[in-house]
């Protein structure tokens, strides 16, 4: 009996134990356990960031908080939003490795791996936070990238600080995903630099540099067998006065992805254009340009300068104007797929409408609808240039008469005048063209469109944020354009404008803080696709939903692309 009750008062005493070491381990923990408030201090005070005053606090911070001045600092900057922020919330893994990631300049890139949660093949693979932080070079404490929802423990907050100051010293990241026979290609590097300013351009390769400024290039890849480069108008689509954001021009078309093209003003394309064949810009002296045929997968680059015009037995009557009210004694040429009539037509005109080379209508302005024809083109023609086509009549033959500075574009139906030339042959080529300093010596954000020998590409470089990425000149912009493996390139228009969609959704960060409106796209569409916008349909015919090809995979492309290479950086390549 003795025997037993001293085993029972053990067992008591051993239960009571146990209890006691449970709860003396639940208040150990809570007491390890980290604030949002704190973390967010660590990862300032570990990136070396400066304070700066006049920072607005989220609306739960009291401006007597111990870390207020830090929580209103990283606000000004941008490295985290303005939102209730929950200061002094304990932190979890997810929340922890998400805020490291904004604080080092790199929370759009966490925002696009959330994106593409919304995709069918690419959603439910797990955490998107940490499948971006785990491919980062150097790549987060795996340790920690699991069990998102577990609070983080002063271990796991060092081990992350410690994280932190390597991706200080140089962090990079390269993911390629393919659909559709277009292949994204993404490329970060870099930690933010507030308060630097963007002025102070290094020069020579940005990829992978010592100093590893915060840079950011998207770019999409197409296989043109499959894959077909369309320029798409905004104006047609009737959503505006000649211009629209470009996920409206892109989902009107159902495309696989898009891109903004060349310069432009007033919503009308700067320089030489060619759609689908027929001109719809004035030639620029001087510049660049990029022309294709999809159907015989043609691509060329070179000297954009051209004279257009008709030839008659009377003389040569050159377009001075395209889709724009011609001067006295001067013709304008308009195109169907810019604009649907001549609007506020000289009452001095002629107008002449031709389809399949034959004049299918000749009137006074004063008394026509000034309806561009489908599948043709309409000339207004007055004063010395009207006399030499005044002979003309229904069932006159009509052509337009090109002479190019590049003769290899009169095989190309589509063509774009932009520039400068970046890359020709494999070799840097170095004309500013009639580009001011401004444009070509200063960082800004770029897009380029190029070849590396068998696919188009096209890739935009985020500038104007010292947080995300902080742009290129022309110089650096050669660079990357060599990393991507081009041996042919062109700069095309920058700025506000540089924005690339892939499935619908936004693949860059926009420098203006949202999509410009744009006055066409370049569109990336399934082989042979009919370009019917599915808003509005300007002239006769039905739309039906494009074939978008077969979803790809959450990975490489099958045939991947010989993108950015991050491990072949070679500090020889800097210019100081």
């Amino acid at each position: 009996m003795e025997t037993g009750k001293k085993h029972k008062a053990l067992f008591v005493f051993s239960v009571r134990l146990v209890i006691a070491l449970f709860l003396s381990l639940l208040a150990q923990n809570a007491s390890c356990a980290v604030s949002r408030a704190e973390f967010l201090g660590a990862l300032f005070s570990e990136l070396k960031y400066a304070t700066a005053d006049g920072g607005a606090l989220p609306s739960d911070v009291p401006s007597a908080h111990k870390f207020a001045r830090v929580i209103g600092s990283s606000v000004k900057y941008g490295l985290i939003p303005k939102a209730p922020f929950s200061p002094d919330a304990r932190i979890d893994r997810h929340g922890a490795v998400r805020m490291a990631l904004m604080m080092m300049g790199w929370g759009f890139e966490a925002s696009l791996y959330e994106s593409f949660e919304s995709l069918p093949d690419l959603g439910g693979s797990g955490d998107p936070v940490f499948f971006l932080a785990s491919e980062m070079k150097p790549a987060a404490p795996a340790a920690l990238l699991v069990d998102g929802t577990t609070p983080l423990s002063d271990s796991g907050r060092d081990s992350l600080l410690s994280w932190i100051r390597n991706c200080a010293k140089g962090v990079r990241w390269n993911r390629v995903l393919s659909y559709g026979g277009v292949d994204l290609v993404l490329y970060k590097q870099g930690v933010a630099m507030p308060g630097v300013p963007n002025d102070r351009p290094k020069g020579g390769n940005p990829i992978a540099s010592p100093l590893c400024e915060p840079l950011f290039v998207a770019a999409v890849a197409t296989n043109p067998n499959v894959v077909d480069a369309r320029i798409a108008f905004a104006g047609p689509l009737g959503i505006g006065a000649g211009r629209a954001p470009i996920t409206d021009i892109s989902n009107a078309y159902d495309a696989i992805a898009a891109v903004n093209g060349g310069f432009f003003a007033e919503g009308r394309p700067l320089g030489t254009m060619l759609l689908d064949g027929l001109h719809a810009g004035k030639p620029l002296p001087g510049r660049s340009a990029v022309g294709w045929d999809n159907e015989e997968n043609l691509l060329v680059f070179g000297g954009g300068s051209a004279s257009i015009g008709i030839q008659t037995p009377r003389g040569f009557v050159e377009f001075s104007k395209f889709n724009v009210t011609p001067p006295p004694d001067e013709a304008a040429l308009y195109t169907p797929g810019v604009m649907l009539s001549a609007a506020g037509a000289p009452l001095d005109a002629i107008e002449i409408a031709v389809q399949g080379g034959i004049v299918t209508f000749r009137s006074e302005a004063r008394v026509s609808n000034h309806m561009i024809p489908k599948d043709g083109f309409l000339v207004l023609a007055r004063g010395r240039s009207r006399d030499l086509l005044d002979y003309l009549e229904p069932g006159a033959p009509l052509n337009i008469v090109t002479d190019w500075e590049t003769p290899a574009f009169s095989a190309c139906t589509n063509l774009i005048q932009a520039g400068p030339l970046l890359v020709r042959n494999g070799q840097f080529i170095s004309s500013p063209e009639t580009f001011k300093p401004d444009i070509t010596d200063k960082r800004h954000p770029r897009t380029i469109m190029g070849s590396d020998g068998s696919r188009t590409f096209w890739a935009v470089i985020d500038g104007r944020n010292s947080i995300h990425s902080r742009g290129t000149t022309i110089e650096e912009t050669r660079w990357v354009a060599r990393s991507l493996g081009l041996v042919n390139a062109i700069n095309m228009d920058g700025g506000g404008s540089s924005q690339l969609l892939w499935r619908g959704i936004m693949m860059n960060w926009p420098s203006d803080g949202k999509q410009r409106p744009l006055p066409y796209a370049l569109l990336m569409m399934p082989k042979g696709a009919e370009m019917i916008p599915k808003t509005v349909t300007p002239y006769a015919g039905s739309h039906e939903n494009l074939d978008q090809g077969e979803y790809g995979e959450w990975g490489p492309a099958s045939d991947a692309v010989n993108s950015i290479i991050m491990d072949t950086y070679d500090p020889a390549n800097d210019v100081d």
